[in-house]
């Protein structure tokens, strides 16, 4: 159940139509799901991408530091290290991302390199990575009730991972 910490709204962008649908449910449950920023209103709200929803989920929270409360970006594609200098101005600017975050990969995704994780973590302040067993890039497809309940848990709670941002031990 939510907490009083938690935001009452939470905005859900796809990365592809439909890959949500599992993610909107489980979240309706204990919070007020929007179709899009503007359904937010003026009030501060949770922020989750998927995928390149990702991307521009991260891309709001940067411009709008005011609005979002929380942001989860799952299997984002954003930043691509030894890809090029494409994503080099987007990653410069994660330094500024100022809300609690949460960077969900699946541990068999192919489509982002597994140093993207690190740099994540180590540029935003308050930053926690997961990564979601037996799952790829599609980790909505294909663990729907684990990021249901890893997006949900951090929805109410901020940081309860194993690997805080803080250290890199693994707690009881």
């Amino acid at each position: 159940m939510a907490t009083a910490e938690s935001t009452g709204t939470v905005v859900i962008l796809d990365g592809a139509a439909g890959q949500s649908r599992a993610l909107r449910d489980g979240l309706s449950a204990h919070w007020r799901v929007a179709e899009s920023i503007a359904a937010a209103g003026s009030e501060r709200y949770g922020l989750v991408g998927i995928s390149d929803g990702a991307n521009a989920a991260l891309q709001h929270a940067l411009a709008n530091p005011e609005a979002v409360d929380v942001l989860a970006l799952v299997s984002p594609t954003a930043i691509r290290p030894a890809d090029g200098d494409d994503t080099a101005e987007l990653e410069a600017r994660l330094p500024d991302v100022q809300c609690p975050t949460l960077v969900v990969f699946g541990q068999e995704d192919r489509s982002v390199r597994p140093e993207a994780a690190g740099i994540y973590r180590e540029r935003i302040p308050n930053c926690n990575i997961a990564f979601v067993y037996a799952a790829g890039h599609d980790i909505a497809g294909e663990r729907p009730q684990a990021l249901v309940n890893l997006v949900s848990d951090y929805l109410e709670r901020r940081e309860t991972f194993i690997v805080q941002n803080r250290s890199s031990v693994i707690n009881p």
